[in-house]
């Protein structure tokens, strides 16, 4: 048995010594971001410059705040996407996912700050606006009987009381994992991943009640009069959706600039791509669903979000969004090939994205083009590149951000005691 035993553990020392090599400082350190960085911040100042100067030159101060949370909750989603995956990979101790796992954690660390950006739009309403966009902030609607009978919920003090719990809440769940993982790499120590994965049982469910809480405050309630029992689980799958696809935009250009060579492999690059596939899946049943009990159910506060949103042009993003946020990936997704190759996934997460911002898009435009506000037309392709100049401007913004934390900390969880099955994964389906 002692024989047995030596044998083992020299056969680990030896395994452990064989990826070394991949190890080295030019394959997990990312120190070339000075210039991408530079043109991330270039690209947010001039779209959102675009953005809030268009409130002044042409669309209007309503447009323009509506395009600035759409981007800033679009953008916000990915973070969640990053902080989800994060917290599922530490509870189910996945090997394969290791060295992916530090990009899901640099998304993670930012979620606090987007949250900080998606609140300005609600506190200028609340303080300045009087509800230019949230109509429960609006003194108009203040004797509206569904608003008082929702009173105990939208009110002022709450309302800022749960935004500074949803920031209390990421920003512990986001140091506490992110310190540990950064620890590990100092010292090795395998029960760290313990204490990783206890944080993460009750961060998933902390996680899950804020993700929530979150898209009533910031988007459902822009018109209170609506609401739907599946909204949290509606925006849960827009984050996990979005957040893979922003994994596969950071990893496949670290892999084009050299790193990660024999750390992230085409075996990693498929289960992605599985992974794509489910919640593109996954955010299909759960919209469908919605609008199936909403139509079915017929309460008027519901079924007018809906038709809403399918006149006046807004049908045809209706449609868009049927066929390019499911039908169009899942029939990509489908075939192996694509999901082994890098840049075959790449170009299906620019399209995953583009459609994660149009359904943002669907949601809180037409709070603009209903409301006949400030002479605003009615057709959503009206003052488009406002639109567009908000999502380029905060997606420079994140960019910006990301690439600053991606250059600042190692590309892998160095000394995981399961990155040796992380490397040598393969899939067998």
């Amino acid at each position: 048995m002692s024989s047995i035993a030596t044998h083992d553990h020299d056969a680990v020392l030896h395994h452990d010594h064989s990826h070394e090599h991949l190890l080295r400082d030019s394959n997990v350190r990312y120190t070339g971001g000075g210039r991408l960085s530079t043109l991330f911040l270039i690209v947010a100042v001039v779209g959102l410059g675009a953005t809030i100067g268009s409130a002044f030159l042409y669309t209007g101060k309503l447009h323009a705040i509506a395009s600035f949370q759409m981007a800033a909750m679009g953008c916000l989603a990915m973070c969640l996407g990053g902080m989800f995956f994060t917290l599922v990979m530490h509870l189910m101790a996945a090997g394969w996912s290791i060295t992916l796992r530090r990009q899901f954690e640099n998304l993670m660390v930012l979620a606090p700050v987007m949250l900080i950006v998606a609140s300005i739009v609600p506190l200028y309403d609340l303080f300045i606006g009087n509800g230019s966009l949230y109509l429960w902030m609006n003194n108009e609607y203040q004797s509206n009987i569904v608003l008082e009978k929702k009173i105990a919920f939208l009110n002022p003090s709450f309302f800022c009381v749960r935004l500074m719990l949803y920031f209390f809440v990421w920003t512990i769940i986001a140091w506490k994992l992110s310190g540990l993982s950064r620890k590990q790499d100092e010292t090795g120590d395998k029960w760290l991943s313990n204490k990783a994965r206890f944080t993460s049982s009750w961060g998933m469910l902390a996680f899950a009640l804020t993700t929530a809480f979150a898209s009533f405050d910031l988007l459902m309630s822009m018109d209170f009069r609506f609401f739907s029992t599946m909204w949290g689980v509606y925006y849960f799958a827009s984050t996990a959706f979005s957040g893979i696809a922003a994994l596969v935009l950071i990893i496949v250009p670290l892999r084009r600039a050299g790193k990660l060579e024999g750390l992230v492999t085409s075996e990693h690059f498929h289960d992605v791509g599985k992974l794509m596939f489910t919640f593109t899946v996954f955010w299909a049943y759960i919209a469908f669903s919605q609008y199936f009990l909403i139509w079915y159910s017929n309460v008027p506060e519901e079924t007018v979000w809906y038709l809403v949103r399918k006149r006046d042009g807004w049908q045809f993003v209706f449609f868009l969004l049927a066929i390019g946020h499911f039908i169009v990936p899942f029939l990509i997704l489908l075939f192996r090939g694509v999901k082994r190759s890098p840049t075959a996934l790449a170009v299906v997460a620019i399209w995953m994205l583009f459609i994660h911002f149009t359904d943002m898009f669907f949601i809180v435009r037409p709070m603009v083009t209903t409301r006949f506000a400030e002479g605003t037309p009615l057709t959503p392709m009206a003052g488009i590149w406002v639109d567009f100049a908000a999502v380029f401007g905060m997606i420079g913004l994140l960019g910006f951000m990301l690439v600053r934390r991606v250059s600042s900390v190692p590309l892998i969880p160095l000394r995981d005691p399961r990155l040796p099955e992380s490397i040598e994964h393969k899939n067998y389906i």
